[in-house]
Parts: structure tokens; C-alpha cells; sequence
């Protein structure tokens, strides 16, 4: 990667499609082992939804919300990306996402973005709104690198099946005129697959995202066999078996899914 200072930014303009989730479970972690397991940073441009402010004992990102109706926001935005800092850029659904995207084309910003990210479910109007995203951005700029997230994926194993509105219907029933892999060109068939897990929604409970969880140097075992000695312990044993099972669930979601996410995300911004 030639530049050090890697500025990656998750769009969508359709709402509930996880763009927070991706931003923080995946995104954040990523830049954060590229910027040497230093804080980076992290805007959030809604003014309707702060959803980092779920991650609030989390020490991956330096978190900032923008004032998306600022009237100066394309100056708001060049001085971002003035500064010499790794960033994510979190960027609301509906007329947020044109606003903003319109003040990075024209502060100019948007010829410095190394990758957008855009997160889609597995419904009909997603595939649509991602391919929307893409075009206009496209049109922002021809050589812009994308990647797209298929978001809460029941398994690896049927993707194809589940996200039919990104690869076009396998089973041959029906046309695939309108499916992502379809609209977009060869060298934007970029895709890396999110599972959909419980420990998404208690990660966010804690205050703390999954990465930092599976980092976590805590023996719950040990805890678990002293509070099983003592009889009157009852509640200190549910607490320490249900803080393993978010550890075990950390662990496994860390090694199949984040891992593979972050060798995709480095080797695109490689290319």
C-alpha cells in the first residue's frame, strides 16, 4: 500500500443494511492492525443515528460525529483528509448519503478514498441500492476501488443462494439482469462475506467490538472452578459462563470471518 495513511469509507444509502456494523466490527479492527495496533479514526456522518457511540469502551478508534447539515461540510471534509491519520468514514443512509457524497466530489476529496465499502442484506432493494451507490461513485471517479460486504449471512457454504440479488439466481429460474455482479465491471467483483452471529449484538452490549474481545487475555475456566466451589456463588457462575461463551464466540468469529475479511480488504488496496 503506498499510502500510509488509508482512508477507506462504508456507503449506503439504503438504512438497516449494518453499514455501522461493518464500519466498526470489521473496518476498525483492519486499519487498526495496519496503523501498527494504534488507535485511528473514525467519522460518523449521521445526524439521526450515532451508532459508534454502542462502542463506547472501545480503543480501536479516536470517534468523531459530523455535523452532516454543516454549512461548510466539503471544508469539513477537506481538512479530514489533510490530516495525517488513518481513517474510517461511517456515512448515513437516505439524503445523508447524497449530501456527503456530494461534498466529496466536490471538495475533491473523493480522488483520495483508497476504498468504498458498501454493505448489502440479501434482499431485492439492497442489490438495487448497492448497484446505485456504485454508479454514482463510478461516475465520481472511474478508478475508485470497491468492495462489497454481504451483511448477516446465515453460512459460507450457500451464499450464493441466500445472496442471489448479488450473484444472480444459480438455480436458473429466474433473470439476473439486475444483480450486483451483473451491473458492476469485472475488476469491482470484489465481495467478503459478514456471518451473522449473536455476538454482534453482545459485543455492542459490552461496549467493545469483537476484535478486542478475542484479544482479550481473560481465563474464565479458572474463575468458573472457584466460583463452582462455593455453593453460594450461583449468579458469579451464570456471569463467568456466559462472559466464556462470549470469549469462545469472539475467538471463532475472529479466526472464520474477521481474519478472512482483513487478508480481502489487503489485497485489494494491494492491487
Amino acid at each position: 500500500m503506498k499510502n500510509k495513511n488509508i482512508k477507506i469509507a462504508v456507503v449506503s444509502s439504503k438504512g438497516g443494511v449494518g453499514k455501522s456494523t461493518v464500519s466498526m466490527q470489521l473496518i476498525a479492527p483492519f486499519l487498526y492492525e495496519l496503523n501498527n495496533k494504534q488507535p485511528v479514526y473514525f467519522y460518523e456522518f449521521d445526524d439521526e443515528n450515532n451508532d459508534c457511540l454502542s462502542y463506547g469502551d472501545s480503543k480501536l478508534t479516536n470517534r468523531k460525529i459530523v455535523e452532516v447539515s454543516s454549512p461548510i461540510l466539503h471544508e469539513d471534509i477537506t481538512e479530514m483528509f489533510s490530516r495525517d491519520e488513518i481513517a474510517c468514514f461511517d456515512i448515513g443512509g437516505n439524503i445523508t448519503t447524497t449530501v456527503v457524497l456530494n461534498a466529496f466530489n466536490e471538495s475533491g476529496m473523493i480522488h483520495f478514498v483508497d476504498l468504498v465499502v458498501i454493505p448489502l442484506l440479501d434482499g431485492e432493494q439492497d442489490g438495487i441500492n448497492a448497484v446505485v451507490i456504485y454508479s454514482i461513485l463510478k461516475d465520481m471517479r472511474p478508478d475508485l476501488k470497491f468492495i462489497f460486504v454481504l451483511n448477516r449471512a446465515k453460512n459460507h457454504r450457500y451464499i450464493e443462494y441466500q445472496f442471489d440479488n448479488f450473484f444472480g439466481d444459480v438455480r436458473g429460474i429466474f433473470e439476473n439482469n439486475n444483480s450486483v455482479m451483473n451491473c458492476v465491471i469485472d475488476n469491482d467483483h470484489n465481495y467478503l462475506v459478514m456471518l451473522d452471529d449473536d455476538i454482534i449484538k453482545y459485543s455492542r452490549r459490552f461496549g467493545l467490538t469483537i476484535y478486542e474481545i478475542a484479544h482479550q487475555n481473560k481465563d474464565f475456566i479458572s474463575l468458573l472452578k472457584l466460583n463452582m466451589a462455593n455453593l453460594n456463588q450461583e449468579q458469579e457462575v451464570k456471569l463467568n459462563s456466559f462472559k466464556n461463551y462470549i470469549k469462545k464466540t469472539s475467538d471463532t468469529y475472529y479466526e472464520n470471518v474477521l481474519k478472512l475479511g482483513f487478508s480481502k480488504l489487503k489485497s485489494i488496496l494491494e492491487q
